[in-house]
């Protein structure tokens, strides 16, 4: 299989697991359209186009080990799955402030946010 075969037919799976998504989007919100305000339709587009070129990429990555068009359309249906199953391990805190955002303040003046211990509640925490 060539890799641009295997990239149509990943592009293909994509586009299967994005009508899934939708699908289920649709029931959740009592089967209308799940974008009910002006602006909402624009990155639901966008997880679509997402998840079809992941597809894409992920089966012409792997062109020289499939064999035909059903293991391209499955990589391609699990390839935005895996990807986002990939990304929710990561872990993203904010940075911590510098003397040079706080406008001019001495480090001194403000009091570093205390780290709470096992199993302590903070007061402070949104």
């Amino acid at each position: 299989m060539t890799w641009w075969q295997a990239a149509l037919w990943g592009l293909v799976g994509g586009g299967a697991a994005s009508v899934l998504s939708l699908s289920a989007a649709v029931v959740s919100a009592g089967y209308t359209w799940p974008w009910r305000k002006e602006g909402e339709l624009l990155p639901r587009l966008f997880v679509l186009a997402v998840g079809l070129v992941l597809g894409s990429v992920v089966a012409a990555a792997a062109h020289d080990q499939i064999s035909g068009p059903w293991p391209a359309f499955i990589f391609g249906i699990g390839a935005p799955a895996t990807i986002r199953g990939i990304l929710s391990g990561v872990e993203v805190e904010p940075r911590p402030v510098s003397e040079s955002t706080r406008g001019g303040q001495a480090a001194a003046d403000a009091s570093p946010p205390s780290v709470p211990e096992e199993g302590e509640i903070r007061e402070d925490a949104p």
